[in-house]
């Protein structure tokens, strides 16, 4: 399954925390620069770039710099 979305956090803080249980998930950038947190380590992820999340992962996503963010993201069952 593949879903868009826009990231509107702007900080750590405003990010809500996600988990998905029963699914591995395929991030990537589609516009502007997100931060990824995992386990507490950042990551900065600007256009094309992915990252992969396993299921059962706590994870975290804000934009980083002005203008808009958005990422696809693939969810494949376990």
């Amino acid at each position: 399954m593949l879903s868009f979305e826009w990231i509107g956090a702007t900080t750590a803080s405003d990010a809500p925390l996600r988990m998905r249980e029963q699914h591995d998930t395929l991030l990537r950038v589609i516009e502007g620069t997100v931060v990824l947190e995992i386990e507490g380590t950042e990551r900065t992820l600007t256009i094309e770039h992915e990252a992969r999340i396993e299921a059962g992962i706590a994870h975290r996503l804000w934009k980083a710099g002005t203008g808009e963010a958005r990422i696809v993201q693939e969810l494949r069952r376990r």
